[in-house]
């Protein structure tokens, strides 16, 4: 985005495109970054979840029955946890209210039964065809490996969240925000590198409407941008001074031209809406091959 010292800006409320609006919404680095993040852990999220015994929760909110059952097969599968191997034990049982004969298969980590083995089968009372042998699981992994791996994805969500309420007060400070100019009073380095080059946390000091002095906080690994003038211009709203956005900083990168008319780039724009829509795209697909299984 081009320097704006010398530019004035349209008085509030300023009119912003929707391209626009969806532009600071989505972009800046935390809002991208991310949608990336996202979008390569839940590819995992849905491989573990798929083997892990998430149906067994229907042994927890539904009626069920037990019956005398057999092993039929154990069979060793390429899983492990903490390097202690996983097993596939099949089996069969009647149920004889329905006079039915039913096949099935459950997991034990460790644990291995022998051929032939009597056991005991827990199954849904309306539902025979989801059972276990009491005390295993239904899927391959235990459900704590479904929330550790899950743990991944709440980090790109946390990154997509910060990033879009980000967007969010940039949009509602472009429309609404009066002008200042900010003047660098603190930089320091975080613990945080993009690139290899540490994030810097910048503040400024600016004199709102009140007559108050108000501090704003800038957080980049291109701080240069920020400092290469004695003082920035910045939008802040005249209900909350405290809350203020450098117009160098603002996420998505808006061009501004000379008459001050904030205006979105069409080629960015397609860039930064790109990711979350591969994103939610394909993990909605996901979603609905996930229930029809």
């Amino acid at each position: 985005m081009r320097k704006l010292s010398s530019y004035s800006l349209h008085t509030p409320p300023r009119h912003l495109p929707w391209l626009l609006r969806g532009q600071l919404l989505c972009g800046g680095f935390m809002n991208q970054f991310g949608w990336f993040w996202l979008g390569f852990t839940m590819i995992f999220f849905w491989i573990f979840g798929a083997l892990t015994s998430i149906n067994g929760i229907y042994f927890l909110i539904s009626d069920t029955e037990t019956a005398p059952g057999i092993v039929t097969e154990i069979k060793s599968t390429s899983a492990s946890e903490n390097e202690t191997p996983v097993y596939a034990t099949h089996y069969a049982f009647r149920v004889e209210r329905l006079e039915m004969e039913m096949l099935g298969h459950s997991y034990t980590t460790g644990r291995r039964f022998s051929p032939n083995e009597n056991v005991t089968i827990e199954y849904i009372r309306d539902n025979p065809e989801i059972s276990r042998i009491q005390g295993t699981r239904t899927g391959t992994f235990s459900p704590w490996v479904f929330c550790f791996i899950g743990l991944f994805p709440a980090v790109g969500i946390a990154f997509v969240t910060t990033g879009l309420v980000s967007g969010w007060r940039a949009n509602h400070l472009l429309t609404h925000g009066k002008v200042a100019l900010g003047r660098l009073v603190d930089k320091s380095p975080t613990n945080t590198r993009i690139n290899d080059k540490p994030v810097y946390k910048l503040t400024f000091a600016f004199t709102a409407d009140d007559g108050r002095t108000h501090h704003t906080i800038a957080r980049s690994h291109q701080p240069y941008s920020l400092e290469d003038e004695e003082e920035e211009q910045l939008l802040y709203d005249p209900h909350r001074p405290s809350r203020a956005v450098l117009l160098d900083n603002l996420p998505g990168q808006p061009t501004i031209d000379e008459t001050g008319l904030i205006a979105a780039d069409y080629r960015h724009s397609m860039l930064v809406f790109l990711l979350p829509l591969i994103v939610l795209a394909t993990n909605g697909i996901a979603l609905i091959l996930a229930m029809a299984l």
